[in-house]
């Protein structure tokens, strides 16, 4: 599988950079083809990464891997802008050309993010659970159940015990009256035959007839035996034998064997580096000081004697005289103006090459102009993918493993890795060393310079250091002061879990959102109606949004940044679900910095020490989710609304202090803030603009189509320890279901499923009126709601520029229409 994905990837990029430009891919549908493609390769580095037991092939594996996600995301945020900037990319009729299902396009998350770092996760979980303990913080509420109406009076409830114990009674009577009856049957009729058995005759019969039962039996395992034979009955299944097992038990082998060969290459590591550097570091040293002396040698001044400067630590130290630097550009096109490059025959400036170089041509776009896919698209992973493939190539295409059965490390591939290593370490070293032996000289001119003219030959130094000092003062004071900066990490991390803020996630995963892909949304968008995204679109894009970035450090510093998320949807439509599988697929820590859940803490001023301590904790102990529900009520600045919230302080107390720290946030700090709100459409005008403009990535939560229902109804089921018959009519179900989140569905589910109910489904299978009996004590989403949800949908940045193509779900103009708009709007 590694050796396939590799070979693919070069293919992949064959197809985008062709050799001839005309072929390179354009529009949507053939961006969308390699993004396919490089999600099926990212399905098998996955698994090849997951089962690989040989802890070196595991490292090159995982730079692929990492490489061919970041190029998958690159590819995704492209696709974006080309389909007119609405993240939800409807490629059902692209799948239907490819012969491909729509399970290609789920997105998988690796493995690795939890089971890499499982021993420091496990740790975090522990301290987590100590504390909770220790200050007795409650957890979160269980799903809720359904309410049959209020409670009963005593004199009610009294006469409906009665009432049921009188039926019970009577029930019981007519249960023994029937079984007396039938035995009375019985009686007589043996009387009339005149029917009386001895005990050795009625010994005999029940002998006979048992003997008969075990011949039958006999003859039927034989002839079943037959027909298994001959392929006419399929075997039974042996539980010893079961494949699903035997895989399961495979697994949790490999697993057990990739941990043990990850510790004894850990153990190796150590150990050849001592070798590498007893054996090698002596010629090491030689070559370094060699190398040094003779930089010494050529770069003093042959007149007045002076030696340069040792390189800074910071720029490096020695590695640039070891390794110097190419020529830059600019240094070259100097070196060409000199020798008259650029120039005309007769030695004059060609006026053809200057208009090339006219930036107000260059602007405007000339000829030569590359075209706006090469501007545009990012490239940051093709080297990374280049160097994957190249590694791949040089070490494991050809290797004889022929005597390595057992899968473990490499010894001589070890030393290769550790000798620049060691070479570092050596040359920092030296640099110590020969700093002090250049100083000596410096010393030993400036001496005899002091000789020949009587004059010291320090003061120069003290007036460099001056500066210096002056600089890094200036550096000082311009930082941020801390002031959290005298406490601990784990005293700020226990404090905000005392107060319930750094809470425990519970183990939930993106595929419980349960949910089907549209099967008509490209027919829609062609005929210009903007159809809502499906449920499995909102799992494909959290996961490459979110999930993706936060699990890995090397795609979270060069993917396409997204800081801050918003899902928005109507009640009970799995947006805290949603959240809480980011936080827990990607190992992040969980902040809930709720207007309700904080309400009451760090009353005041106080509530910038906890906002800025949050953002600290999450910095510090990243990857981390900054959660925020009902966020559209901490924009609200209306005094009258938030005092309708009946809360203790202000909701949107923490406004200022969030917008500070967000704007601090940068790649690589793999810090997500996550915003839930059931009613965006609450921030009107100024507080809508400012609401809107926070978030990187607006995520509308659909309510289930009838596609989704087909699929809610029976995994809510199952989830619950229930399960529908084969002959249950789904379809219909579906259909009178629709209008229902399926957090409501849940509900209904948790509420009709009780543990007697359970119990008696083998007896009684569930049947839809039962279902409806539950289902009718809930209320839909209204159309109010959604109509209120959708004209906020209609105000996001990319819907913006669409408004006059349509709203979701109804016809709208033809793509094109709001940039004639706009340019009208320019020339008025």
């Amino acid at each position: 599988m590694w050796r396939e994905a590799m070979m693919e990837l070069l293919d992949q990029l064959e197809a985008e950079n062709p050799e001839d430009p005309a072929l390179a891919p354009k529009d949507l549908s053939e961006w969308a083809c390699i993004y396919i493609r490089y999600l099926q390769i990212m399905r098998k580095l996955e698994t090849a990464y997951d089962q690989m037991v040989h802890p070196q092939k595991r490292q090159d594996m995982r730079k692929a891997l990492e490489a061919c996600i970041g190029r998958m995301l690159e590819i995704r945020h492209w696709m974006v802008k080309l389909n007119r900037g609405l993240d939800f990319i409807n490629l059902d009729d692209i799948l239907v050309d490819l012969k491909l299902g729509p399970e290609v396009l789920e997105v998988p998350v690796p493995k690795y993010f939890i089971e890499d770092r499982a021993k420091e996760l496990d740790d975090r979980d522990k301290f987590l659970e100590a504390l909770i303990e220790k200050y007795n913080v409650k957890g979160p509420a269980s799903s809720p159940i359904i309410r049959i109406g209020a409670p009963l009076g005593e004199d009610e409830a009294i006469l409906m015990i009665q009432k049921n114990e009188r039926g019970r009674q009577a029930r019981e009577r007519a249960r023994l009256a029937a079984i007396t009856k039938r035995q009375r049957q019985i009686e007589d009729r043996r009387v009339r035959l005149g029917v009386t058995l001895s005990h050795e005759e009625a010994a005999r019969k029940i002998q006979a007839a048992i003997r008969g039962f075990l011949w039958r039996r006999r003859i039927k395992k034989e002839a079943d035996k037959e027909l298994m034979f001959i392929g006419m009955k399929p075997k039974p299944r042996d539980p010893k034998r079961d494949p699903q097992m035997g895989e399961a038990k495979n697994l949790m082998r490999r697993k057990r064997v990739q941990l043990e060969h990850g510790r004894e290459y850990d153990e190796a590591i150590v150990n050849l580096k001592a070798k590498v550097r007893e054996l090698e570091g002596q010629d090491m040293r030689e070559t370094i000081q060699d190398k040094v002396n003779a930089w010494f040698v050529e770069k003093r001044n042959p007149e007045t004697g002076e030696y340069p400067d040792f390189p800074e630590p910071d720029d490096g130290g020695s590695r640039a005289i070891l390794n110097p630097p190419p020529p830059s550009l600019a240094s070259l096109l100097e070196d060409a103006a000199g020798d008259g490059k650029g120039k005309g025959k007769d030695g004059k400036a060609d006026p053809k090459k200057d208009a090339k170089k006219d930036p107000k041509k260059d602007k405007k776009g000339g000829a030569d102009e590359p075209p706006p896919e090469e501007q545009k698209i990012g490239a940051v992973f093709i080297p990374a993918i280049e160097a994957a493939v190249q590694e791949f190539v040089a070490k494991w295409q050809d290797r004889d493993e022929a005597d390595n059965f057992h899968q473990k490390y490499d010894a001589e591939l070890v030393k290769d890795e550790l000798r620049p290593i060691v070479f570092e370490e050596i040359r920092l070293q030296v640099d110590g060393e020969m700093r002090v032996l250049l100083q000596n000289l410096k010393d030993l001119v400036d001496a005899e310079r002091a000789a020949k003219l009587g004059k010291k030959g320090k003061k120069k130094k003290g007036k460099k250091k001056g500066k210096k000092k002056g600089k890094k003062d200036k550096k000082k004071g311009k930082k941020k002061k801390d002031p959290t900066a005298d406490r601990s990490i784990e005293s700020l991390f226990a404090e905000l879990v005392s107060n319930g803020i750094l809470q425990q996630c519970p183990h939930v995963h993106v595929r419980d959102y349960l949910g089907s892909s549209s099967f008509m949304a490209a027919t829609l968008e062609k005929a210009n109606i903007i159809p809502d995204p499906s449920m499995a679109q909102v799992r494909q894009a959290l996961t490459e949004y979110a999930i993706l970035p936060l699990g890995s450090q090397f795609i979270h510093e060069r993917a396409p940044y997204t800081k801050s998320l918003l899902l928005y949807g109507a009640e009970k439509t799995g947006k805290t679900l949603m959240a809480q599988s980011i936080a827990n697929l990607s190992g992040s820590n969980f902040f809930d910095i709720s207007p309700r859940n904080t309400d009451g803490k760090y009353p005041g001023k106080n509530v910038g020490m906890m906002v800025h301590m949050v953002f600290k904790v999450a910095r510090t102990m990243a990857p981390s989710v900054i959660y925020i529900d009902e966020a559209e009520k901490v924009f609200l600045t209306d005094k009258k609304k938030l005092k309708e919230f009946g809360s203790q302080e202000p909701f949107s107390r923490i406004k200022k202090e969030l917008l500070k720290e967000c704007k601090t946030l940068s790649p690589g700090e793999r810090v997500l803030v996550l915003g839930n709100s059931r009613e965006p459409y609450l921030c009107a005008k100024k507080d809508e603009k400012a609401f809107m403009g926070f978030w990187s990535k607006h995520v509308f939560m659909p309510l289930p189509d009838y596609a989704s229902r087909r699929i809610v109804w029976p995994g809510l089921f199952e989830r619950h320890q229930g399960r529908l018959t084969y002959e249950f009519d789904l379809s219909t179900l579906a259909h009178i279901s629709d209008g229902y989140s399926a957090g409501q569905l849940d509900m209904t589910v948790h509420s009709l499923l009780t543990k007697r109910r359970i119990e008696r489904l083998r007896a009684a299978p569930v049947d839809i009126p039962e279902i409806l009996q539950w289902l009718c004590k809930v209320e839909p989403v209204s159309r109010e709601v959604d109509e209120a949800l959708r004209k906020f949908m209609d105000k996001t940045p990319a819907m913006a520029v669409l408004k006059g193509g349509g709203k979701p779900g109804t016809a709208g103009s033809k793509p094109g229409t709001a940039d004639k708009k706009k340019k009208g709007g320019k020339k008025k």
